[in-house]
């Protein structure tokens, strides 16, 4: 799907995916970080975690390349959604290691299954050292007719534990029906 399929999806609120808040786990995850973080957040959507990040204190950079997203994003957190760039993740003009976290929610499921294998090289070069990848990963059989395109063993191996070593794993139980076949996993992933 290009930026206008998705724009289109906004615009008609033909958007199963988005839970209409951010997951109910975030704010004791947000709780547990111990200082001041920048935080990238790709694929945003309407934003709900950029004002729960910013109410706790937190300095986010937000990336979506759909237009309509982001003016879902303005009548959602207002003035917040100036944190958002409209661009393409993955050419966006980010700063390399310049992010201490950057949260995933419905991002990797949504990406083309042949730009997967820049999603873990992308992230890990935005971060700094210490960096994290934390947030809600979708789990599942492979779905070439997505998306969703859930993630499965083969592709956590290859995308992700190359850059990453996981530190945390829980199941979400707060998932939406659109994804019920599927398991949505809270995770926080170390840089190597």
């Amino acid at each position: 799907m290009n930026p206008q399929d998705w724009s289109d999806r906004y615009r008609s609120h033909n958007t199963k995916w988005d839970l209409g808040h951010s997951p109910l786990g975030l704010e004791a995850y947000i709780a547990k970080l111990s200082e001041r973080k920048k935080i990238q957040i790709p694929g945003c959507g309407r934003g709900y975690e950029i004002m729960d990040f910013h109410k706790a204190g937190h300095d986010v950079i937000a990336i979506d390349f759909s237009e309509g997203a982001i003016e879902e994003a303005r009548h959602v957190i207002g003035p917040l959604a100036d944190a958002i760039i409209c661009d393409d993740f993955f050419e966006a003009p980010l700063e390399e290691g310049h992010f201490d976290l950057c949260y995933e929610r419905t991002f990797f499921c949504a990406i083309p299954l042949e730009k997967r294998r820049d999603y873990g090289s992308r992230i890990a070069s935005l971060l700094n050292k210490s960096g994290l990848l934390m947030g809600v990963f979708l789990y599942g059989k492979p779905d070439p007719d997505g998306p969703p395109f859930p993630m499965t063993k083969e592709d956590r191996e290859r995308f992700i534990e190359p850059f990453f070593s996981l530190l945390f794993d829980e199941r979400d139980h707060n998932g939406l029906p659109v994804f019920n076949e599927n398991e949505e996993r809270w995770q926080i992933w170390q840089k190597r």
